[in-house]
């Protein structure tokens, strides 16, 4: 017989995780995001790459916006409650805690990211690097080369 605290620790322990998220330019209007999750207990607990589509000629940070909502969507089937988000780009973070404003043009985008990040009990997206957030970015750019046949459209944003 199972013990109910444990098995509601297991639970917990499912709803809250880690994602590094990185984000790929694969041509045109066309982006590809991966996640690497890492459960509470510190173990990666699953990779996605996720394709995404923006308005063609979209700016950079454009393609940021939706790479992260595309991930933020992923995370949210994973059933995840709690997560902490780490990405690598800083004026992300900085407009995410209104440190900053976006630009007019990033405007709609930022109030879907924010409600789809409103979507879990707690959320929070950190500005970092690490050499764990650069393999994902290789691994994603390595990806969007091969499936969209194109190796010298894929480049990090």
């Amino acid at each position: 017989m199972m013990n109910p605290g444990k098995a509601r620790t297991t639970a917990a322990r499912r709803a809250e995780a880690q994602a590094l998220v990185a984000f790929v330019q694969c041509g045109p209007g066309k982006g590809l995001a991966g996640i690497r999750l890492t459960g509470a207990t510190g173990s990666t607990t699953g990779e996605y790459f996720v394709p995404f589509v923006v308005r063609a000629g979209a700016s950079d940070q454009e393609y940021v916006y939706a790479g992260l909502t595309a991930a933020v969507e992923r995370l949210r089937t994973a059933q995840i409650e709690r997560v902490l988000i780490i990405v690598d780009d800083q004026q992300l973070v900085d407009e995410l805690e209104r440190k900053v404003e976006p630009s007019r043009e990033l405007f709609l985008q930022y109030v879907i990211l924010g409600c789809k990040l409103n979507e879990f009990r707690r959320a929070k997206v950190v500005a970092a690097t690490s050499s764990r957030l650069e393999q994902l970015r290789s691994k994603t750019e390595s990806l969007a080369a091969t499936i969209y046949d194109a190796p010298l459209l894929a480049h990090a944003i």
